[in-house]
């Protein structure tokens, strides 16, 4: 009988919102206030605010921060009402109302008058209260004697949901908590683990420029997965993180900044500067990736600008000399006029570009036998070759046209309006299969007058289009084709490589009139001079030969561009230093082939994407005109000749290692090394290199800058688009110098390569600021935004593992979040249970006996006592570890996610716990320890096979779990039990019947059959069996029929009465409660009267 509690104050708080009345009441008690907020559109809820001591006894100004925690006491959990409730909790401490808090939101349907005057406010008080309160929060004021109605309730300080706003302060303090930073150092050092197996990633340095972005997250969770599963799986991990610190990125910020305010005035401060811009971005993403709980040697990271790391690349660039792979020579690169520097074909992005294509007549001078050809009353004043390019700009310097010596060709003439008049004029030469494609784009008429072969035309001059004293030559070509413009191709031999080879082949001398900056140098006359020949100075050409051009057109096709600057390349001849790389690549692709290297993942094979890139490639330019680098270790002399070799790169290489990378600017090239080494007489002056090495060398070089050990390592994790840089990069320069020079004696520095997705937004369009849809990893995911959601951490991790692994594209955005959010509430929600069914167990936690061990009842822990259905979740436990750890060792982590997200939901969810919830809540105390006993096992199971990829959360279950004393356990995995002879006839039946509140069932079949289930039930009809259990009825009969060949269900009416303790249908009639509740009543009281099993005193009740 409850007892009748003092009359409580009122206070009427009540506000208008949204034009009408919102009635805030608060109801004060002794102990506690209900508040009472109606007229917000809210579904019933009923929230409990619990003030920590300090709140309660002290005098916090307004300013300070009321800390606070909250409990749901009816309704559903709103993740909506997190503001609104913390600005009522400010408003009603700064009152002093500094007890705790019920929260009636939006509940109206207790018949209450809101329209009561104020003087009746202390009736409307008592009829909430006993109405609504009295049965939820108020049982305090209950005789003693209903305790013994008790039922036990999961129990755990362990969070079911965690506050948006508390999710930045619970990944901090867990990371600490959990030594996230000692890990790497004990897995590797630990002294019981010497004995383990290495197991070594290289890591692929990411550009040390700016601040992390979600192409990092994929890469450093991914690849932190890798070392905490493989740890996991027994192994010493080895993983020592780098960073890309040289590159033009930095310079141009370098750039940028001198023309706002900092000032470089030279390039040792340019140097200084760039160095200065590197080691801030590598604490900020260090700071990151920390926060992200990737594991990694953080204490020695290597980065490429460090002058140990320079000194190694000049060395094996001496051994590269040696070999003479390495070589200089003038010829076509790429070049880019914005970056002022040469770029190799892996710098380059193909993007959709307008040029303006011309098609262009070069009148011939020679033309007599082709003109004797023709009839009398036909023969032109002037014969013209007709080409056509999309290079305008390149007309001034053309050198030849070239022609195909097979090839069909035509004399044609043009017709106006598609009458031809006498005499005839012009005419023109054109590949006869493109006279129908010259036509359909110029809408020109054509009239074929002549053809011959394209043999006819060795010995042909034409004018030059620049010069017009200046004859030029008809030269075959065999890259000439017949497939797009005229069959005749305009050739200038400084701005194209197959215009170069030609060159080459008739010894011709080449010269290039672009500078650096990509204008006209002097040499092509003043109008030219410093135009850029990407834009006035195209403009100016198709001006100045406008008399020549037959017609132009706007051509859209892939173009290449820098990858830095985003702005268009052109091809320029300049002197540039390369690494012959043809065999190289050729014997290294094979190599991969005959070992059969994984290259991908495990849905996707990319083993022919890297093949081709290597058998292709011929040179590699390794020369870059810039000053943030390694230096290129050669002298010139006055006369233009180079001075290189191995000895001179190892003796810059101890220099730079003594003294540092910038001697190398800052000392002449006498004071940097000495005459005997330079092999010059000590009068002579030469200049050093201004070139730098490629970015792509000095991370290509770290599979031997960057690690002690000679064994390749076992996997490189990088994005797919490596394939045309790192990846290519990584296996020349190891494969060139590996130890021995038979093909099958070289090693590659790698046993597998595993490639991940690229991040896009989640219409799976590329991120781009101009878009608006570039997702930040921090302030959008883990942190969160105005407008986003923050999920923490293992947010981040969640989605790395669903989405961001496998396959090309790695879809980001609202509704991939939401999907990561649902998965995450319920991983949680799981883990919650798990902890809350354990409360209470005194069971020890040892990881190398079979099963826990109970101290609080013995004889109930033995194997005997653990029922088939515990033993058949158990089975499938192991299953499912097993599942797990091959996963991890092949990397399929969405896989893995995937599988553990079914596991929770079949068989653990449904039928397990759905089975035993009746066992664990209502059950006797032997039946609820095993029960406690069997989820104890899942739940540390399923926390191990989950820390690889949310460490946070499987820390903190960890910590808030009852039984966990030694960490060491979380390491540990049961992957065997013993088999049950039973496990198939229990799955079985649970397929066969999966309907819900059918008070019994009738099993009938034959008796060979139902022999199998006699171990699960040896009565005819049972109401406690364990078959009962499984199959979550209240009665379960068994009838032998052995007419019948196979088991048949059905649904059957139970004879016993409906339970309120245990809400099953098997109360005898005469009874309050049912056998079972009964004796776990008195078991109950019996406990409390010897004060026996304390970690019971507490519980939860329901009457």
């Amino acid at each position: 009988m409850l007892e009748s509690p003092q009359l409580p104050s009122v206070a009427d708080l009540s506000f208008d919102y949204n034009g009408s009345k919102t009635h805030f009441n608060i109801v004060q008690f002794a102990n506690v206030n209900v508040v009472i907020i109606s007229d917000i559109e809210k579904i019933g809820q009923i929230v409990h605010v619990i003030f920590p001591e300090a709140v309660i006894t002290s005098r916090l100004q307004p300013t300070h921060n009321i800390d606070y925690d909250t409990k749901v006491l009816l309704g559903a959990p709103l993740g909506d009402f997190d503001l609104l409730l913390n600005r009522f909790v400010k408003t009603l401490v700064e009152h002093n109302k500094r007890c705790d808090f019920l929260f009636s939101l939006g509940l109206d349907h207790f018949d209450i008058d809101h329209n009561l005057v104020p003087k009746n406010f202390q009736i409307l008080s008592k009829n909430i209260f006993w109405k609504m309160f009295s049965q939820i929060q108020f049982r305090r004021f209950c005789s003693k004697s209903v305790r013994a109605n008790c039922i036990f309730l999961p129990k755990t300080s362990f969070k079911k949901f965690i506050k948006s706003r508390d999710r930045a302060r619970l990944d901090s303090e867990l990371a600490c908590l959990a030594k996230f930073e000692e890990f790497y150092n004990w897995q590797l050092n630990e002294s019981t683990r010497q004995s383990f197996p290495i197991f070594e990633l290289l890591d692929g340095p990411p550009y040390a420029n700016g601040d992390v972005h979600v192409g990092h997250a994929i890469n450093k969770i991914l690849k932190d997965f890798v070392v905490r599963s493989q740890v996991y799986s027994g192994k010493r991990v080895l993983f020592r993180p780098g960073w890309d610190c040289h590159g033009l990125p930095i310079e141009l910020k370098i750039a940028r900044d001198n023309q706002q305010k900092v000032k470089v005035t030279s390039l040792v401060e340019t140097r200084k500067a760039a160095r200065q811009i590197a080691l801030h971005s590598i604490a900020s993403q260090q700071n990151s990736f920390k926060r992200w709980a990737v594991t990694a040697d953080w204490t020695n990271p290597y980065y490429t600008m460090d002058k140990k790391y320079v000194a190694k690349e000049l060395r094996l660039f001496g051994e590269l000399y040696k070999l003479k792979m390495i070589y200089q020579t003038f010829m076509p690169v790429y070049w880019s006029p914005s970056s002022f520097t040469a770029l190799a074909e892996s710098e380059l992005d193909y993007m959709d570009h307008s040029s303006t294509a011309t098609f262009y007549r070069f009148a011939i001078i020679n033309s007599g036998f082709i003109l004797s050809k023709c009839k009398e009353e036909e023969r032109p004043t002037k014969l013209y070759a007709l080409v056509w390019t999309t290079t305008p700009w390149t007309l001034p310097m053309n050198n030849a046209v070239a022609y195909k010596k097979d090839a069909i060709y035509t004399v044609v003439e043009l017709l106006a309006d598609g009458h031809y008049r006498r005499p005839t004029r012009h005419l023109y030469i054109l590949a006869k299969d493109l006279i129908s494609n010259f036509e359909k784009e110029t809408k020109i008429v054509t009239r074929i007058l002549l053809t011959f072969v394209g043999i006819e035309l060795e010995g042909l001059v034409y004018r030059s289009a620049m010069f017009s004293d200046l004859a030029q030559p008809f030269i075959e070509a065999s890259h000439v084709t017949t497939d797009v413009g005229t069959g005749l191709v305009h050739l200038s031999y400084a701005h194209g490589l197959d215009d170069f080879k030609v060159a080459l082949k008739l010894g011709e001398r080449v010269r290039c009139f672009v500078d650096e900056w990509g204008c006209y140098t002097r040499d092509l006359g003043h109008d030219l001079e410093g135009k850029n020949v990407l834009n006035e100075g195209n403009d100016l050409v198709l001006k100045m030969f406008r008399k020549n051009i037959i017609y132009t057109h706007q051509y859209k096709h892939r173009y290449p561009y820098d990858w830095r600057t985003k702005q268009p390349v052109i091809i320029r001849s300049s002197k540039q230093w390369f690494i012959d790389v043809s065999q190289v690549g050729v014997e290294a692709a094979r190599k991969i082939k005959i070992e059969a290297l994984p290259i991908g993942s495990p849905h996707s094979d990319k083993t022919e994407a890297l093949l081709t890139q290597l058998k292709n490639r011929i040179a590699w330019c390794i020369s870059r005109q810039r000053c943030w680098g390694t230096p290129i270790p050669a002298f010139y002399r006055e006369d233009g000749s180079v001075v290189v070799g191995e000895d001179i790169s190892n003796a810059v290489a101890e220099s730079i290692e003594k003294y540092g990378t910038d001697i190398w600017w800052e000392c002449t090239a006498n004071e940097l090394l000495p005459t005997k080494v330079l092999f010059i007489k000590a009068e002579e002056k030469l200049e050093k290199s201004r070139d730098i090495l490629d970015v792509w060398m000095d991370s290509g070089v770290a599979w031997a800058s960057a690690r002690q050990r000679t064994e390749p390592v076992d996997l490189i994790l990088e994005g797919v688009d490596q394939f045309r840089g790192w990846f290519q990069s990584l296996t020349l320069t190891s494969f060139a110098l590996n130890v021995g020079y038979n093909m099958l004696q070289k090693k590659l520095p790698y046993k597998c390569i595993y490639v991940h997705a690229f991040a896009v937004d989640e219409n799976e369009q590329k991120m781009s600021k101009s878009l608006g849809n570039v997702v930040s990893p921090e302030l959008q995911i883990t942190d969160g935004s105005l407008k986003d959601e923050p999920h923490g951490v293992d947010g981040l991790r969640l989605w790395v593992a669903q989405f961001g692994c496998e396959g090309d594209k790695a879809r980001i955005g609202s509704s991939v979040m939401e999907e990561v959010r649902r998965n995450y509430t319920q991983l949680r929600a799981s883990f919650w249970f798990l902890l809350g069914a354990v409360y209470g167990y005194k069971g020890v936690i040892c990881c190398d006996e079979k099963f826990y061990i109970d101290r609080v009842s013995r004889p109930y822990s033995s194997e005997k006592f653990l029922i088939i259905w515990m033993n058949y979740i158990l089975q499938e436990l192991a299953k499912f570890t097993q599942r797990c750890l091959k996963n991890w060792n092949e990397y399929r982590f969405p896989l893995m996610v995937n599988e553990y997200m079914q596991f929770l939901q079949h068989p653990l969810n449904s039928p397990y716990i759905n089975s035993v919830k009746n066992r664990l809540y209502c059950g006797l105390l032997a039946e609820r320890q095993n029960a406690q006993s069997t989820l104890a096992k899942i739940g540390l199971n399923l926390a191990a096979l989950l820390a690889p990829i949310l460490p946070h959360l499987v820390a903190e279950f960890f910590m808030h779990h009852p039984s966990i004393k030694d960490a060491a356990v979380a390491l540990s995995f049961q992957k065997s039990v013993n088999k049950s002879a039973n496990e198939q006839s229990v799955a079985y039946l649970f397929m066969q019947y999966k309907e819900t509140g059918i008070p019994g069932i009738l099993i009938r079949g034959p008796d060979l059959i139902l022999q199998k289930l006699y171990p699960l039930q040896i009565e005819s009809c049972s109401y406690y069996s364990q078959l009962v259990e499984i199959l979550g009825v209240s009665m379960v009969r068994m009838e032998c029929d052995n007419t019948s060949k196979q088991i048949i269900i059905h649904s059957v009416a139970c004879e016993r009465e409906f339970c309120k303790r245990c809400r099953r249908n098997v109360r005898p009639k005469e009874e309050k409660y049912c056998d079972r509740c009964s004796k776990s009543i008195t078991e109950n009281e019996l406990l409390q009267k010897m004060d026996v099993g304390d970690n019971f005193a507490k519980f939860s009740l329901i009457l």
